[in-house]
């Protein structure tokens, strides 16, 4: 059958990516009331491989929101507070979500969980995934959403002097120190240093970013010899703490697309840009990328416009939050890391918890990006 014959004479959205954002992407366009058969999303069906199927996921309540919309959530952790504190030095914030009028601030789940939701919202959805290179001819599609992959070679970059070490914990938390659901960001001489609720009770997802040498060492030390280094960089908030899975070592880069639409072509996800993981804006900007795009080429199509439109619309749409969540993330990953300004970084952080307003500004653009 020809792609005229199975889209009804229409060119159709062709999505390249096999992650969360692409299937997404997919998604929404349905909800956007694209037909499914315009929608040909070239993307794997295989299992996904452990490493990445247990790698945690911070979503926020925004993502959570738009996520609902297209499928059953997987099971996740909710993320009640988050406790923002410099390591050695006074300078503390907390935001709460009572205090934003929501359930949470967001949720914590796994990779393999969500694409496992997100493939059977699709079924529902009757989108079927096609076989990659199913079709090679760009001038057979009306749209080309890249969705995964690398971000170009005329991308800007910025590296991080930081390896993150990834991997779950268990703690000793007995909930009368530390309130359940409590999210932990702890900002290091070299880096900043993340515990986040995971959806197992007692367990907690571990990002440690720091110099990329101690990182390499600290993957190479057993169980007990690691623990008692992130106990030593920690603290005791939650008790004993005890790996329990092989961490995993991530370097640092910051790359951006300077170039979003070309054409008939548009970037988005890592796709478009590739964030440090502080204060965890990479997966939710790609979500809030891959769900403004289906809504311009909904519009498109109600309103009979062209599709190459929509998607200058859509790149003049997204520069604000993209560019305000680049500014955030790389200002925190590096501001934090210098050592002669550590009396400022506690003051700012004093002084943010001491203004409601500005905190909880910072928290809404946590959840849900400007707009």
């Amino acid at each position: 059958m020809s792609v005229e014959q199975a889209t009804g004479c229409r060119l159709p959205i062709r999505v390249l990516g096999s992650g969360p954002v692409a299937l997404a992407f997919a998604g929404f366009a349905r909800r956007q009331g694209i037909p499914a058969g315009e929608i040909v999303l070239e993307s794997g069906t295989g299992p996904v491989p452990d490493a990445l199927a247990s790698r945690p996921l911070a979503l926020s309540h925004g993502s959570w929101q738009l996520l609902s919309r297209i499928t059953r959530l997987p099971q996740a952790a909710p993320i009640s507070n988050v406790d923002v504190t410099l390591s050695a030095l006074a300078g503390h914030v907390r935001i709460s979500a009572s205090e934003m009028g929501v359930d949470s601030l967001g949720q914590v789940t796994r990779y393999g969980d969500l694409m496992v939701a997100l493939r059977q919202g699709l079924e529902r959805l009757a989108i079927e995934p096609a076989q990659p290179g199913t079709m090679q001819d760009a001038q057979s599609s009306e749209v080309i959403v890249h969705a995964q992959g690398d971000c170009g070679p005329d991308a800007s970059e910025l590296r991080f002097a930081q390896q993150a070490l990834i991997a779950e914990v268990q703690v000793e938390n007995d909930k009368a120190r530390v309130p359940p659901g409590t999210a932990f960001e702890c900002f290091t001489p070299n880096g900043p240093l993340a515990l986040l609720p995971a959806p197992r009770p007692g367990r907690y997802a571990l990002v440690w970013c720091d110099l990329p040498e101690r990182t390499r060492e600290r993957a190479e030390l057993d169980g007990a010899q690691l623990a008692h280094q992130l106990q030593r960089a920690f603290g005791w908030r939650l008790g004993r703490i005890a790996f329990v899975d092989k961490p995993q070592c991530v370097p640092m880069v910051r790359r951006a697309r300077r170039e979003l639409v070309r054409g008939k072509e548009v970037w988005i996800g890592n796709a478009a840009q590739a964030l440090h993981p502080v204060a965890g804006q990479g997966l939710n900007l790609g979500l809030r990328d891959a769900f403004e795009l289906a809504q311009w080429l909904g519009l498109a199509r109600a309103q009979g416009y062209e599709s190459t439109q929509a998607l200058q619309h859509y790149a003049k749409a997204r520069r604000n939050d993209r560019q305000g969540a680049i500014l955030l993330t790389d200002t925190l990953a590096r501001a934090f890391s210098i050592r002669a300004i550590r009396p400022l970084q506690a003051l700012a952080l004093t002084s943010l918890d001491l203004l409601p307003v500005a905190r909880r500004a910072l928290a809404s653009h946590l959840m849900f990006g400007i707009r």
